[in-house]
């Protein structure tokens, strides 16, 4: 779920999030598994978490919707054997913790950006404590979205209604794999607070974990970001005059083609019910709406919010 409060509170917020985070180069020989829950490294009982089971099961190449399936014993004996053909191949794993469960496992290959070094960047860059932003954080994702109140622009979408949009900045980030680095337009409807994360004509900076180019790049890409954000404007404008002839087709044909289930589009066509219409504007807005569902994982709110953008890249100037 997304919260709104000062830059402070989200370094405190991380900070206590990552209290007993950890990472150690572990010994592929030295595990072994109780279940796919649950494991040995090195002599220590460990809890897996679901982050962990699904790399694990990617990494060893056991379908993870088969061996969720399992009992724990046949997860054990599917897992024991695979490990043991992954000794042949490599001596170790860089593994991550939080406390005494392992959250993700790499090659070592993988270099590590957390959380904190994105929020220690932006305090060099001149962001102030006190600023106001938005930001959500799981075990599995963080994002953090800094809206530009004083370069807000205004939108006709239709019926009356005058729209006031403001342009801002989004981080993403995942420590556990799910996503790389992300420096990205964003876009909040101040009538409905939705956002939206922009991939249409402002450049985004993305940064696997395979190197320190992230931090390094840093003052680099998140200018550019800034400096492209204001090519989007005249996108939203336009989005308001394109008509959309069955707007559920429209949202299940986006659906599919940005990846979303059949039980998100359901969520997204609830959305649209809300604030219906027959622009692209209102498809987008029925996207981005969709980020405020109640129990969402910060994952979750940002693939509805970045499906928006998707759609807005489509627009036709």
């Amino acid at each position: 779920m997304t919260k709104t409060t000062t830059l402070e509170n989200v370094i405190n917020a991380v900070r206590q999030d990552s209290i007993n985070h950890f990472d150690e180069v572990m010994p592929v020989h030295e595990m072994e598994f109780d279940s796919l829950k649950q494991m040995s490294i090195s002599g220590k009982q460990v809890d897996v978490a679901p982050t962990a089971q699904r790399l694990l099961s990617n990494r060893l190449r056991v379908p993870y919707s088969y061996l969720s399936r399992c009992p724990t014993d046949l997860q054990a004996s599917n897992l024991n054997f695979w490990i043991e053909q992954e000794r042949q191949r490599r001596d170790t794993f860089f593994c991550r913790f939080d406390g005494s469960t392992l959250r993700a496992v790499f090659t070592e290959r993988y270099k590590p950006l957390d959380n904190m070094e994105i929020l220690s960047q932006l305090i060099e860059q001149g962001f102030n404590h006190n600023l106001k932003v938005q930001y959500s954080l799981d075990h599995g994702m963080f994002l953090l979205k800094i809206p530009e109140f004083e370069k807000a622009f205004g939108v006709n979408s239709g019926n009356g209604f005058f729209d006031e949009v403001v342009p801002g900045i989004a981080f993403s980030n995942s420590e556990v794999g799910l996503i790389a680095f992300s420096i990205e337009s964003f876009f909040y409807r101040l009538v409905c607070t939705n956002g939206l994360i922009s991939v249409a004509k402002a450049k985004t900076a993305r940064f696997k974990h395979i190197s320190s180019r992230g931090l390094d790049n840093f003052p680099e890409a998140l200018s550019a970001v800034i400096e492209g954000s204001s090519r989007n404007q005249e996108d939203f404008k336009l989005s308001c005059q394109s008509h959309v002839d069955d707007p559920f087709n429209s949202i299940d044909v986006f659906s599919r083609r940005f990846g979303l289930s059949q039980n998100e589009a359901d969520i997204v066509k609830q959305s649209f019910e809300q604030e219906p219409g027959n622009t692209l504007f209102h498809i987008i807005n029925a996207f981005t709406a969709s980020a405020k569902v109640e129990g969402l994982a910060t994952a979750d709110v940002y693939k509805f919010e970045k499906a928006g953008g998707q759609i807005l890249s489509l627009v036709k100037s």
